[in-house]
């Protein structure tokens, strides 16, 4: 089996291995194709475990070629996997939620393996029409955590105004979902690769928060806020830049991981009547529904700028980490040199 080990210090490698064995309940599932996120990074830098086989991966589809004992899920299945997995027991794991399991949700990792041991729970039947790429996609964070801090806002409507502040991978989703909803889109990015990849994408204005000042413009541009701000930076200004952007009434959601931020409740949200919500990651529910979406023309592989065969983590991490790309996926059936339209949009 090959799987990618984390080194540090940007050092990643490819190795060989035996494949995990499924134990009761559990499938064993080929890979083929992961995604990579951002969260990734600190592990990546050597800020997080590394060694003894693991690597953070946790976007992947891929097929069963082994069930031990599963209930709906059978070899030769086609299936997106989920990381979280709960008590199975408590009111929330209860409501398809095991992310915020009363017990601790514990994580699947390793997800950047040919071959990944997965409980019954955490696997998402594929429908047919979806490719490997679509598929990631849609089980994955790009799109589903995006996907559930709009629904947990409620309220957003096509015409209104919305910011992104941040267009990475989940920044970019952002924009995809607001610019399907019908709402007008601008954005806030330092890096210029993602501010043109934004436009790309149809981001009705595209700001450097370098050469603007990021709240004063989006004032400016829509008469005093906007209607809805997103904050997908893991820097803390972003964080206060999306409250102070919003007008009075406005939504705000916080999807950038951050540990602190300065904010003036009273100021920032409180006499404005903010709606403030945050979103971590997505629920099996809300696959079938972006899935729902998709069929009613969402497009969404346009995200994909860049794909490596497996034996290329090196250089997928690497540029990935430049910031000079939208979302970088891992193909399983390709060999080096291999993988299209690598390095472009599209």
């Amino acid at each position: 089996m090959r799987y990618v080990q984390f080194l540090g210090n940007e050092q990643v490698e490819v190795r060989e291995g035996p494949p995990p064995e499924p134990g009761p309940g559990e499938a064993l599932v080929r890979m083929a194709v992961s995604a990579i996120c951002g969260s990734e990074l600190s592990a990546y830098r050597g800020g997080g475990r590394v060694g003894s086989q693991h690597n953070p991966g946790h976007e992947m589809a891929g097929t069963v070629v082994e069930a031990n004992g599963l209930c709906r899920i059978v070899e030769g299945q086609r299936v997106g996997v989920q990381v979280l997995i709960g008590c199975g027991e408590c009111l929330y794991c209860l409501r398809g939620d095991p992310k915020h399991c009363v017990r601790g949700a514990s994580f699947l990792q390793n997800g950047h393996s040919e071959y990944v041991v997965a409980p019954e729970i955490c696997l998402i039947p594929l429908p047919d029409e979806l490719d490997w790429e679509t598929a990631v996609l849609v089980c994955g964070d790009t799109l589903g955590t995006p996907y559930r801090a709009l629904q947990r806002l409620g309220g957003v409507q096509a015409g209104q105004t919305a910011v992104v502040f941040g267009c990475g991978p989940i920044g970019l989703g952002c924009l995809t979902w607001l610019r399907y909803y019908g709402l007008r889109t601008i954005v806030s990015e330092p890096h210029p690769y993602r501010r043109a990849l934004a436009e790309r994408l149809g981001a009705d204005l595209v700001l450097d928060p370098g050469a603007v000042d990021v709240v004063e413009a989006i004032r400016e541009e829509t008469g005093g806020g906007a209607d809805v701000c997103l904050d997908c930076s893991p820097e803390a200004q972003t964080l206060v830049d999306a409250l102070e952007a919003a007008r009075v009434f406005g939504r705000v959601g916080w999807i950038g991981e951050k540990a602190l931020a300065e904010v003036s409740p009273s100021r920032q949200v409180i006499h404005k009547e903010l709606i403030v919500g945050g979103s971590w990651y997505f629920t099996a529910a809300d696959f079938h529904e972006e899935l729902a979406h998709y069929r009613r023309g969402l497009q969404i592989r346009q995200l994909i700028t860049h794909r490596y065969a497996l034996e290329e983590a090196p250089q997928a991490y690497q540029q990935f980490a430049s910031r000079e790309s939208g979302k970088v996926v891992l193909r399983y059936d390709s060999k080096p040199g291999e993988t299209q339209h690598r390095g472009r949009e599209g």
